[in-house]
């Protein structure tokens, strides 16, 4: 009975998302999010292939200098496979190639049942930071900001509105860097670099932090989402590169917005890759976080 209500509500939620998975300022709406489908275990969306190692750090590792860290992993079911609770509404992947020095990768689902989970999703993630000898942390969004419908109040999501990302980006990146440093000890690592990176709802709120420096990042990244207004009086001087991707197939007003944000970065010399993916809908794979990773690491 519950598999059946969480189908239920969530393809209840995909009809609402034709309406809008982002309520950003002029109100253009997104496509049906197939986080939702697709990490709920639904419609499984991309290929997802192997996790790789297990995530280093499971049962605690020593902190900077050697010092033991008193910290245990959380038991939830938000993590999947071989990711690791940090706490209840964080999980991160560690490479078992893990140096001293190595990258770490924020990324953002998009809108999701409050029943369902980022199997899909914390899977393609994996692979690529397994590969690249990196670590990940994977977030849960926020109840309550999936505010174009009363049914999808309590869903996942993040800001998208100017109004919610002014009210809640500061509180949501500041618990990134805690959990960075806490990682730093459990890891005994250092981080070189940050990106951001995210899918649907999650990617429209990346769009804010890499465009107007929202977070400190070294390149940041969005699929199957884009912006239909941009006010460049708030961009950031410091113009890391940002990956955009959307599907051909995807709805018209997600391919807009896709192009409008690649438009703007354009006119303002904005190190950016945009790709127009054959065949896809509203969907990420595996390839859209190579391709991403590629961009941030190239010489600019």
């Amino acid at each position: 009975m519950k598999g059946t209500l969480a189908t239920t509500r969530i393809w209840i939620g995909l009809a609402l998302c034709l309406l809008g998975c982002s309520d950003e300022q002029n109100g253009v709406p997104a496509a049906p999010s197939s986080a939702a489908a697709g990490q709920g275990g639904v419609v499984e969306i991309g290929g997802a292939g192997g996790l790789g190692g297990a995530g280093a750090g499971q049962t605690g590792g020593g902190g900077s200098g050697g010092q033991p860290v008193e910290w245990q992993p959380v038991d939830t079911p938000w993590c999947t496979g071989n990711w690791v609770g940090l706490d209840e509404d964080t999980c991160f992947y560690a490479s078992t190639e893990l140096g001293a020095k190595a990258e770490l990768l924020v990324f953002l689902h998009g809108m999701m049942p409050p029943d369902s989970l980022p199997t899909t999703m914390q899977s393609i993630v994996a692979q690529e930071v397994e590969a690249r000898g990196a670590v990940a942390l994977f977030p849960k969004g926020k109840a309550g900001l999936c505010s174009w419908d009363p049914s999808v109040e309590d869903w996942y999501c993040w800001p998208t509105s100017r109004v919610n990302v002014d009210t809640h980006s500061a509180g949501l990146t500041s618990g990134w860097d805690e959990a960075a440093t806490k990682l730093t000890s459990i890891l005994d690592v250092s981080f070189s670099r940050h990106y951001v990176l995210g899918f649907s709802n999650g990617g429209y709120f990346a769009s804010y932090l890499g465009l107007e420096g929202l977070w400190s990042v070294d390149g940041s990244g969005l699929v199957a989402a884009g912006r239909s207004f941009v006010d460049e009086n708030l961009l950031s001087i410091e113009q890391p590169p940002m990956y955009i991707a959307v599907g051909e197939l995807d709805v018209e007003q997600v391919k807009q917005s896709a192009q409008n944000l690649a438009f703007v970065l354009s006119q303002n010399n904005w190190p950016h890759k945009f790709i127009v993916h054959s065949q896809r809908g509203h969907e990420i794979w595996p390839d859209d976080v190579a391709a991403a990773w590629k961009l941030w690491t190239a010489p600019q």
